[in-house]
């Protein structure tokens, strides 16, 4: 089956402005405050660097930093050192990655991929001329796929897997025990772990996140993508990401991105590196040098301001989840352990493009669940409500339903 992707459907929904968006990605700052520091530090920029060119993969210090900060959250120490990559968010580095994976062995094409999962994965695989492996996920285990799936279909012909944890769309992340199994499959068939964690650290207080590199040993065969778009509100558009592994692969993706992208923008590298350093204090107490440019009331507002978006999300997460279980046209609902939107199923089966114009009619824009690689007539009409915005708008939404 051909799946129609999200772009595809964002040109039927900007033909008409009155929609309400129930996925719209982008954080409503007037409810989710945006720190201080970020606009204090835009300002350090013009002060001190003017509006250059980064370097090529992003601030040196910075991609030390990105290092020294993963190595830190594995809590391993490793003799093989790993290479880190800015890039201008996370869907920017996962093309070069995998065509990296492909360099170093040309003859393993197929890449394992979930259903549902980030539709780009599935566009980003056939670009690189690699061969999808789709497991379709069953809803039972919350469309997270089991162990027994990933056994019975990884071999000597993978390249990679490539997936998100949390996944995106359900917000449900992976067990320990899971990806003790996909490190030991890894190690037997020698392919590479493509993991994009930008949700990783939006799962909620009473959730601990598992750190590959930790449970792996180290970075080999290993690649984590990560920015701070999907829990740092205001940072969307600033479009800054990372990625952190197998150092074999950084000849690769130099090669792909000096063709691509020669450097990013100081602003975004410098944001990304602010947020890092303060990431890295509040766990550790490490203070970046970086960090003597600003006051501590800014850090400390920063560090509230973060804590009481978090809590609000939660909050939030949990009251949509609560509003869509009592609604009489939502069939099913999955509530995420984290991340910023609720994957629910509506109470018909309906070919993706019926959804979309049905929903439409309602005054409402949402991505059907083909766009996640599901089959509506298969496994239902699912879609997601991003819960980014004001409470009470995404509730007089929900109730056109």
């Amino acid at each position: 089956m051909i799946y129609k992707r999200m772009f595809d459907y964002e040109k039927e929904f900007l033909e008409f402005e009155s929609l309400d968006r129930l996925e719209w990605m982008d954080y409503d700052t007037r409810v989710f405050k945006m720190p201080v520091i970020f606009k204090r530090a835009i300002d350090l920029v013009f002060e001190y660097h003017r509006l250059t060119y980064s370097d090529f993969g992003g601030i040196k210090r910075l991609r030390k930093l990105v290092i020294e900060y993963e190595g830190y959250l594995a809590q391993r120490k490793t003799n093989d050192k790993p290479f880190s990559f800015i890039g201008s968010g996370v869907s920017n580095l996962i093309y070069p990655v995998l065509q990296a994976v492909f360099d170093l062995d040309d003859k393993r094409r197929e890449v394992v991929l979930f259903s549902p999962d980030y539709p780009i994965f599935h566009s980003v695989v056939e670009s690189a001329k690699g061969m999808p492996i789709v497991i379709r996920s069953l809803r039972e285990n919350d469309f997270l796929p089991t162990v027994d799936q990933l056994e019975n279909t990884v071999s000597t012909r993978t390249a990679a897997v490539l997936f998100s944890n949390p996944n995106n769309p359900t917000g449900k992340s992976f067990s320990r025990e899971w990806v003790n199994a996909l490190v030991k499959l890894s190690r037997r068939y020698d392919f590479f772990i493509l993991s994009d964690e930008i949700y990783i650290d939006s799962l909620y207080r009473d959730q601990q996140p598992v750190h590959i590199a930790g449970v792996n040993g180290g970075y080999k065969n290993y690649v984590k993508f990560f920015g701070p778009s999907k829990d740092r509100p205001g940072m969307t558009g600033i479009r800054c990401g990372y990625c952190v592994g197998d150092k074999r692969l950084l000849p690769g993706i130099e090669k792909i991105q000096m063709v691509r992208n020669i450097s990013n923008g100081i602003i975004s590298d410098y944001l990304l590196l602010l947020d890092i350093a303060l990431r890295y204090k509040e766990l550790s107490g490490v203070k970046h040098p970086d960090l003597k440019y600003f006051s501590e009331p800014e850090i400390t507002n920063y560090t509230d301001t973060i804590s009481n978006n978090m809590n609000l999300q939660e909050q939030y997460n949990k009251r949509i989840v609560a509003k869509l279980k009592n609604h009489p046209k939502v069939k099913d609902v999955i509530p995420p352990d984290g991340g910023n939107s609720i994957f629910f199923r509506y109470y018909k089966d309906l070919p993706a493009p019926d959804f979309v114009r049905e929903f439409m009619s309602k005054g409402l824009a949402t991505y059907p669940g083909e766009a996640f690689m599901l089959n509506p007539m298969d496994e239902g009409s699912w879609t997601r409500v991003c819960v980014t915005r004001d409470i009470d708008l995404l509730e007089k939404a929900i109730e056109k339903i």
